[in-house]
């Protein structure tokens, strides 16, 4: 059994009969912005609901970067701040509160071949931070701020983590090595 995921355009719509499940873990004001269709050897299998929180009541608290990579077993969503683990098995979501926007999912070894499903342990950058998240017990490690604005993993080798991190935008980039271990400065 082959399980993919995509996200759908906010006018596509899918038959009736697919289940919907609400991903929302906020306790306060939140609306409903993305739906991501789950699908099990080509067919359909169920839509979940995406919602973000909003701030005052009022405001959107999202932006523009979002992703998502699985294996046969676990789906994960990149979304807003959080990382939401959809299990293809029981159809249950654990969601992982990143408490920054998430930027890019990296597999690991092979950080930049998207063809690789997604590994065991797995690299979620934000806007600041690198994040070691496991599949079943979620995340590891968080590391210090590597940038302000994106953070971006370039390869993995030897146990060490080689990524740039956006301090001065639009172009001040600047490199870092983090141990995959603990995350802390190489």
């Amino acid at each position: 059994m082959t399980y993919h995921a995509d996200f759908l355009d906010a006018e596509q719509r899918v038959a009736d009969a697919i289940p919907e499940r609400d991903v929302n873990p906020f306790s306060g004001p939140s609306t409903m912005r993305r739906r991501v269709l789950v699908s099990q050897d080509g067919e359909p299998v169920i839509v979940l609901c995406l919602f973000v929180a909003l701030e005052e009541g009022r405001w959107i608290v999202e932006q523009c970067f979002s992703g998502i990579m699985n294996n046969d077993k676990t789906i994960a969503i990149l979304y807003g701040q959080h990382v939401h683990l959809f299990d293809t098995d029981s159809h249950q979501v654990k969601s992982l509160f990143l408490d920054d926007y998430v930027g890019h999912i990296y597999s690991i070894p092979d950080v930049w071949d998207h063809k690789t499903s997604l590994s065991e342990n797995f690299l979620v950058t934000t806007f600041q931070y690198t994040f070691l998240i496991n599949v079943s017990s979620g995340i590891i490690w968080r590391s210090e701020p590597c940038g302000i604005d994106g953070v971006i993993i370039h390869d993995i080798r030897e146990g060490i983590i080689y990524g740039s991190g956006e301090w001065d935008p639009p172009d001040g980039w600047a490199p870092f090595n983090l141990r995959l271990s603990d995350g802390h400065r190489a």
